[in-house]
């Protein structure tokens, strides 16, 4: 299992717990962070094999915190989150090679089963 971590960042408390938990129980090792300067040291202290990340954050915005990412790790998948999808927050985001952009906004339904897909296939083509 140690080989499947997973770092989720998002500033929403409830929804980062909410998602952290249906990750476990997928299977995974999860690490949080809850802002950009958190996320990038559990990045370098934990070696993440996965991240999701959301896209609006109060300290740094999900684009500028994957394109400080892309700077020392350009293979890292990432799966990002957005309450408010745009074209540009799509397009900013295919650009930095992410595997999946998933609307927060859509049932958690949706959401779950979009995440888990993303996952399996992360972690089936390491």
């Amino acid at each position: 299992m140690d080989n499947k971590r997973v770092l989720i960042i998002d500033d929403e408390v409830d929804f980062l717990t909410l998602i952290k938990k249906r990750v476990e129980s997928w299977g995974y090792r999860v690490i949080t962070a809850r802002c950009g300067e958190d996320a990038l040291e559990a990045l370098d202290t934990t070696s993440p094999r996965v991240i999701i990340l959301d896209y609006m954050m109060p300290d740094i915005n999900g684009i500028e915190l994957l394109r400080k990412i892309r700077k020392t790790n350009k293979k890292i998948p990432v799966i990002m989150f957005t309450a408010q999808p745009t074209m540009k927050a799509m397009a900013e985001a295919k650009e930095l090679n992410i595997v999946a952009f998933i609307p927060k906004e859509s049932s958690m339904v949706d959401t779950e089963k979009s995440l888990k897909m993303a996952l399996e296939l992360i972690f089936q083509n390491p």
